[in-house]
């Protein structure tokens, strides 16, 4: 009688070391089956004065560019996140200044320029996307948050980009690399 009574009290004991994660293999593919995925950005660009700066051709490029700079950094705040940094000041219990600033030191690889629209109001929008390879999601399964960026650079497109050779598949950029 005082055998079972230890097996099933050592059992017990044992079956609470056990590890238990109920989302384990939600957050990361377990498998390493990761198939290519696209993101897709916006970016916006205006004219200081509408008016005066749209017949323009130097602002009216500088405006596309804006877009343009704009459509990359928003690529790599998705691909690798954004640092924030932020402080606040309080007094008796009142706020008196809040202050966040932003943060992103990256690079983007292989992005290519989808679409770039004049809207009516003078706002420029610029679409781009980044086709994230298979190696890029795995690096990135591997390593903390935190080290993503420096550890997981975004990889050059398989097949005749990564031997360097350019080729434009219908895009109006020359170098973008499918």
């Amino acid at each position: 009688m005082k055998l079972p009574c230890i097996a099933l009290l050592l059992i017990v004991a044992l079956s609470g070391c056990a590890r238990y994660n109920q989302n384990e293999g939600q957050s990361r593919n377990v498998s390493g089956d990761y198939e290519p995925i696209v993101v897709r950005v916006s970016g916006f660009g205006t004219y200081e004065n509408v008016a005066t700066d749209r017949p323009n051709p130097r602002k009216r490029l500088m405006a596309r560019r804006a877009s343009q700079l704009d459509a990359y950094r928003n690529l790599a705040e998705r691909v690798y996140g954004t640092v924030i940094y932020g402080s606040s000041t309080v007094s008796d219990f009142v706020s008196h200044n809040d202050m966040f600033r932003t943060y992103v030191d990256s690079y983007i690889r292989g992005a290519k320029l989808v679409d770039i629209t004049e809207h009516s109001d003078g706002v420029i929008e610029t679409v781009m996307e980044v086709k994230l390879e298979r190696r890029f999601r795995e690096c990135v399964s591997r390593v903390s948050d935190r080290d993503v960026a420096a550890t997981c650079p975004a990889p050059l497109p398989q097949g005749k980009g990564a031997t360097g050779d350019v080729v434009s598949n219908g895009s109006d950029s020359l170098y973008y690399l499918d």
